[in-house]
């Protein structure tokens, strides 16, 4: 079997289905009235039968390479599903660690209102403590995932959260000794 492809047996039966046409055609219009116009007809004939031939052949290559195309396809078809529903995983995992960040970013605004209404320092430095200790969580959460990005900004998170509790102790102590 010849593994021609798709296009490539496509054009090779088009090409055949030509020529038969052509020695079909010479054959309707030669007229029977002569020797030479007889010789012609046989060989018309002839050629028509092995382009016949030929043309079975040709379907049968396209009718090949239509199968194996629809094989290929269907691999990939596979393939693609697989990992669509990998993909859905991925981002239902993401969203997660995402819907995670809305809840410590709501904490943090908590905690600014706490303060701008004089709330106690005490229970800032706790809340605080509480948010760098879960962005620590989501961090080695999201690196355990292989999700780079979000592991970073939940360091940072934390590495701020870090930094505005030691400010804040500051000016607790400075109260405390004021």
């Amino acid at each position: 079997m010849n593994e021609l492809t798709l296009g490539a047996a496509a054009a090779a039966l088009e090409s055949e289905l030509r020529r038969f046409d052509q020695n079909a055609e010479l054959l309707s219009r030669l007229k029977l009235d002569s020797e030479k116009n007889l010789d012609r007809a046989v060989r018309a004939a002839q050629d028509a039968a092995q382009s016949h031939e030929r043309v079975s052949a040709a379907v049968v290559d396209l009718v090949a390479a239509v199968a194996r195309a629809r094989e290929r396809q269907e691999g990939q078809a596979k393939a693609v599903a697989e990992r669509a529903r990998e993909v859905v995983a991925r981002r239902t995992e993401l969203e997660a660690i995402a819907g995670r960040f809305v809840e410590l970013g709501s904490e943090a605004g908590a905690i600014n209102s706490l303060l701008k209404d004089g709330g106690r320092l005490e229970e800032a430095v706790e809340r605080m403590e509480k948010i760098a200790e879960t962005a620590k969580a989501v961090r080695d959460d999201a690196e355990g995932r292989g999700f780079a990005e979000p592991a970073r900004q939940a360091e940072s998170l934390r590495q701020q959260m870090l930094s505005a509790r030691n400010k804040l102790k500051l000016v607790e102590r400075k109260r405390e000794q004021g």
